[in-house]
């Protein structure tokens, strides 16, 4: 699965910690993190959402006040029929929210974000973690301890050989 984000570059903290959420489950491609130098910024962006199976939106006060880039962004997912996942911070009117009007956003705030994080997981489509059963658990420590016992075994057994060798020259 590939991610894109958007957001304003005021925000680069808050993108980082989605980033590196989703980024064992997912490819994310945001702009601090994979522009490449002498590249034109907009053919980069539009050719990272369009290869992008969802767009995310992380919208706060600060890309509301310099929504130009973010907008655009987001009208040219919508343009390509991506599916766009608002990230809106708990202050921000939905009044505010242009062309996000209307879709269905997940709030976040700065001092709680894991919950927001773990819906946006859930709502990409991350797999959840699998919780492994307390009897597999203990099989799997039975396992490990009987794969040392056998370990040392098998040196005792050929330390033994060794000695048997070595006494058969005198």
């Amino acid at each position: 699965m590939r991610l894109f984000i958007s957001y304003s570059t005021d925000d680069l903290e808050i993108v980082n910690q989605i980033a590196d959420a989703l980024r064992p489950h997912a490819e994310v491609c945001y702009w601090d993190k994979d522009n490449e130098p002498g590249k034109s910024v907009w053919k980069t962006i539009f050719g990272w959402i369009d290869s992008s199976d969802v767009v995310i939106a992380v919208i706060t006060d600060k890309a509301v006040s310099r929504a130009m880039s973010v907008g655009q962004e987001i009208g040219h997912a919508q343009a390509k029929g991506k599916k766009i996942i608002p990230l809106v911070h708990k202050g921000i009117p939905s009044s505010e929210l242009g062309c996000l009007h209307g879709i269905t956003y997940i709030p976040f705030s700065n001092d709680c974000i894991e919950e927001s994080l773990t819906r946006l997981k859930e709502v990409v489509g991350v797999p959840k973690q699998v919780v492994i059963d307390d009897e597999d658990q203990e099989w799997k420590e039975l396992r490990k301890i009987l794969l040392i016992v056998g370990g040392i075994l098998v040196l005792l057994f050929l330390m033994s050989m060794d000695n048997k060798s070595n006494n058969d020259w005198f």
